[in-house]
């Protein structure tokens, strides 16, 4: 094996499974109240879905900014000015996650009614918004786990960026079993045992500042305006990517309340977590390019560049398949993780092999934006995110029922999926003539 392949799955297979533990979370949320509790509480957790994974995705924009600007000026030996946007990012995220939290925590009954709640039950309602209030309190280390596992990635070490997530997965898990089985805490239990395994995460991450096992440090800088401008600017489109997960679920939620009801959100809710394992996973080897193709812009080493966007493409392509296919053999099994209802697996089995069709287009789509923020393109990696997360999918939710009937919702993701890469094609093309990296 060359060294150019050991350093691409050196970075894929720890960004990966710390993605997809982070995802994790909430999923196993889902599976312990849908046994533990009910189908109610199940939909109950997913009415969340869209706040949460709101707050991750504006949060992801400060790491995943500062993250490509760290690895460009690594590339390039500036070791003062890669700490200096590092500290910045940091306490950017430290920042929006106390005002996320504060939001989360005093509007709770609020955001879960614009989330589709107020046409729901009285008891999912309720329990919607004791979910997302105490899974708001722990805001801070949430955000800051994610944010600390980029960095550690991007500062060399990608196994502890790995086991810091697991750590937090691993205690979530059997915080969920302790809390919702022998002490009946309910959905109350499943979003205090998240916050506590983020905790644990982020301890266990800390690890790699305190140790001094890197380059980066944690220590006083100075606020510079224009680096906080570039780290947004930078860090855009995988916010916007990461809203796909949101947008999603809201425009699900608001259209499956209208046209169903309590069984339309359960079956969605099993969907939805579905959706964000298998967005993890994808997402996952996108992000673990992400330092690899900072370092080699840095350096304007455009062949590797290319060697390992190509390599991003067939690496997802293969995952998004496999994927879908263990979902279509397994469908009944998989749903039956979540909860064993008659009506909800008969619901979801039905939906499952339509929605999840979109995961392959959605693997390439993943690839290509990542690969022009992470190499300077941010306005062509901003209009592919923009149309994939926000307009196209929300059009295609809302539209293609009204069109072709309530049973076609579960294909809208995939039209919204196709539409986006043949956008993204094309602008990649566009945009990498200079460095012959596309082919016409």
């Amino acid at each position: 094996m060359n060294t150019k392949t050991k350093s691409l799955f050196g970075y894929i297979l720890p960004a990966l499974g710390g993605s997809f533990v982070t995802y994790l979370y909430n999923v196993v949320d889902g599976i312990f109240v849908g046994q533990g509790v009910g189908p109610a509480a199940l939909g109950a957790v997913n009415i969340g879905v869209p706040f949460i994974t709101f707050v991750v995705a504006v949060a992801a924009m400060f790491p995943m900014g500062g993250a490509t600007i760290v690895a460009i000026r690594m590339g390039r030996a500036d070791k003062n000015g890669a700490n200096h946007a590092f500290m910045t990012a940091f306490s950017l995220t430290i920042l929006i996650s106390i005002i996320l939290m504060t939001t989360g925590m005093a509007f709770s009954r609020q955001i879960v009614d614009l989330s589709g709640a107020k046409k729901l039950s009285e008891e999912m309602r309720k329990m919607s918004a004791e979910y997302l209030f105490y899974y708001s309190a722990f805001s801070i280390p949430m955000l800051m786990s994610t944010c600390l596992s980029v960095f550690v990635r991007n500062d060399g070490s990608p196994m502890l960026s790995f086991v810091g997530m697991c750590t937090g997965a691993a205690s979530n898990i059997f915080l969920d079993w302790l809390f919702i089985f022998p002490l009946h805490m309910g959905v109350t239990g499943a979003a205090v045992a998240s916050g506590l395994g983020q905790i644990l995460s982020v301890l266990v991450l800390l690890s790699h500042f305190i140790l001094k096992k890197g380059d980066l440090r944690i220590r006083p800088f100075k606020i510079d305006v224009s680096l906080i401008i570039k780290i947004c600017r930078r860090g855009v489109p995988e916010a916007v990517t990461q809203l796909a997960t949101p947008v999603t679920a809201l425009c699900y939620n608001l259209m499956l309340a209208s046209l169903v009801g309590d069984i339309g959100i359960s079956t969605f809710s099993v969907l939805s977590f579905i959706f964000s394992l298998a967005n993890a996973i994808l997402s996952g080897v996108a992000q673990g390019l992400q330092p690899l193709w900072g370092h080699c812009c840095g350096k304007g080493n455009t062949r590797d560049m290319g060697w390992y966007f190509y390599c991003g493409l067939l690496i997802n392509s293969i995952l998004s398949v496999l994927i879908y296919g263990v979902l279509c053999f397994f469908d009944r099994a998989v749903i039956r993780i979540f909860n064993s209802s008659a009506d909800l697996v008969q619901a979801a089995s039905a939906a499952l092999p339509l929605f999840s069709l979109s995961f392959i287009p959605m693997a390439l789509n993943l690839i290509y934006t990542a690969f022009l923020f992470s190499t300077k393109r941010t306005e062509a990696a901003n209009i592919i995110a923009i149309s994939r997360g926000i307009v196209i999918k929300a059009l295609a939710i809302f539209c293609i029922p009204v069109v072709f009937g309530s049973g076609s919702i579960w294909i809208a993701p995939f039209a919204a999926e196709i539409v986006t890469l043949a956008l993204a094609v094309r602008l990649c093309r566009e945009n990498g003539k200079k460095d012959q990296i596309f082919k016409k």
